[in-house]
C-alpha cells in the first residue's frame, strides 16, 4: 500500500528529506543515472544482435530464394535502426533539468518510443508489399522458386535469439519503468513472431514443395498484420503522452485517494495529470478549513506533495493550490467540482496547531 501521513506527529517526525525518501540526494541522482545506463546497455546488446541477424538473414534470403526471409531481414534492419534511435534518445533523456528545460528531458524517451512505433509501421507496410507481390506472381505463373534449407536455418536462429532478447529487454523495461525500452522489447518480439511465421512458410515450401511454396509469401503477409497491430499500439500510447493526455483512471483514482487521506484536506477538485517520460506531473486544488492561516494551509499543501512523492517517486512534479473550504458552493463551476470528492470530516480532522512555532 502507498504510505501516507495520518497524524501530525508522524509528519513532524518524518518530514526531513532523509526520512521522506530513504535515499540521499546523491544516491537518488546515481539511481536516476543508472536507470538510463541500464537502458543503454540493454539496447546496445540488442543493436549488435540485430546487426548480425540482418546480415545473416539477408544473405540467407538471397542465396536461399526466400521472399519471406528477405522481408524478415528488412525487419531486423529496422530493429537495428530502432536501437540506434533509442540509444540516442536515452542519452538525451538522461540530461538533468536546466534553465530551458524545467521539467527535464523525459519527453525525448517518449519521442523515441513514437519513432519505434513509426518504424514498425513502415516495416509492416514493406513486408506486406513484398508478400502480396510474390503471392500475385504465384497466382499468375502457378509456381515460385523453392526456398533453400539455409533460409530455414536462418529463421530458426532468428526465432531463438529474438525471443531471448525480448525476455531480457522486457524484464529490464519493467524494472526501470521505461516506455521506450518496452517498445523496443516488443520490436524484438515482433521480429521473433515474423521469423516464426517465416520458418513455417519456408519449412512447408522446402519439405512439401509444389504449390506449398506459396506459404512463404503468405506468411510474410500474415506477419505484416501482426507487426502493424503492435506498431499502432506503441505509436498511439507514445503520441498520447507527447500531447500530454491525462493519466489512466486507475492512477488518477489512486492520486485522489492519497490526497483525501492527507490530514487537513477537506475536499479536492480540478485534478490535472500528465506523464513526463518516466515521471508524472500532478496539478490539484485542495480545500482546507477556512479558519487556518496561510502558513497552516501551506503545511497541508506540502504534506500532500510529500505523500504523492512517496507514492510515485521523488521526481514526481506536484503543484498544490490550497483554497478555503466552504459548505455552500461559491458559484464558480470549478469550485463546485470540489463537492464531487469531499472528505469525511470525522476521519480527517486538522491537527496543525503545534506547527505555529
Amino acid at each position: 500500500m502507498r504510505q501516507v501521513f495520518s497524524t501530525d506527529q508522524e509528519y513532524k517526525a518524518d518530514k526531513s528529506p532523509e526520512n521522506l525518501f530513504p535515499l540521499t540526494e546523491v544516491t537518488r541522482k546515481m539511481e536516476y543515472e543508472e536507470r538510463f545506463d541500464q537502458a543503454v546497455r540493454v539496447t546496445g546488446v540488442g543493436l549488435f544482435v540485430n546487426l548480425g541477424l540482418t546480415i545473416f538473414k539477408l544473405l540467407a534470403g538471397i542465396l536461399g530464394n526466400s521472399t519471406a526471409m528477405v522481408a524478415d531481414a528488412v525487419h531486423s534492419l529496422s530493429d537495428f535502426l530502432t536501437d540506434v534511435v533509442v540509444i540516442f534518445g536515452f542519452k538525451i533523456a538522461k540530461k538533468p533539468v536546466d534553465e530551458s528545460h524545467n521539467y527535464g528531458h523525459g519527453k525525448i524517451e517518449t519521442l523515441s518510443a513514437s519513432l519505434v512505433g513509426l518504424m514498425l509501421l513502415l516495416v509492416a507496410g514493406q513486408i506486406l508489399y513484398y508478400g502480396v507481390q510474390k503471392t500475385l506472381m504465384f497466382i499468375e505463373a502457378g509456381t515460385l522458386e523453392q526456398p533453400a534449407i539455409i533460409a530455414l536455418y536462418a529463421a530458426l536462429a532468428s526465432v531463438i535469439s529474438k525471443e531471448i532478447m525480448y525476455q531480457y529487454t522486457i524484464l529490464k523495461a519493467r524494472k526501470i519503468n521505461s516506455m521506450a525500452l518496452t517498445a523496443n522489447a516488443w520490436h524484438h518480439r515482433s521480429d521473433a513472431f515474423s521469423s516464426f511465421c517465416t520458418m513455417i512458410g519456408i519449412g512447408a515450401a522446402v519439405f512439401l514443395g509444389g504449390k506449398w511454396v506459396v506459404l512463404d509469401p503468405l506468411m510474410a503477409v500474415f506477419l505484416s498484420f501482426i507487426i502493424l497491430k503492435v506498431s499502432l499500439k506503441i505509436f498511439h500510447s507514445s503520441i498520447n503522452e507527447l500531447v500530454e493526455a491525462s493519466l489512466d483512471e486507475k492512477t488518477e483514482s489512486e492520486i485522489r485517494q492519497i490526497i483525501q487521506k492527507t490530514e487537513g484536506v477537506k475536499a479536492l477538485s480540478n485534478l490535472k495529470t500528465r506523464r513526463i517520460g518516466n515521471n508524472i506531473a500532478v496539478d490539484i486544488r485542495i480545500k482546507v478549513d477556512n479558519a487556518l492561516d496561510i502558513g497552516e494551509a501551506n503545511r497541508i499543501s506540502i504534506h500532500v506533495e510529500h505523500n504523492l512523492k512517496k507514492a510515485f517517486g521523488p521526481y514526481t512534479y506536484v503543484l498544490v493550490k490550497a483554497e478555503p473550504y466552504e459548505r455552500e458552493p461559491w458559484g464558480n463551476p470549478e469550485d463546485e467540482k470540489a463537492r464531487e470528492h469531499p472528505v469525511n470530516p470525522e476521519k480527517n480532522k486538522v491537527c496543525l496547531r503545534n506547527h505555529s512555532n
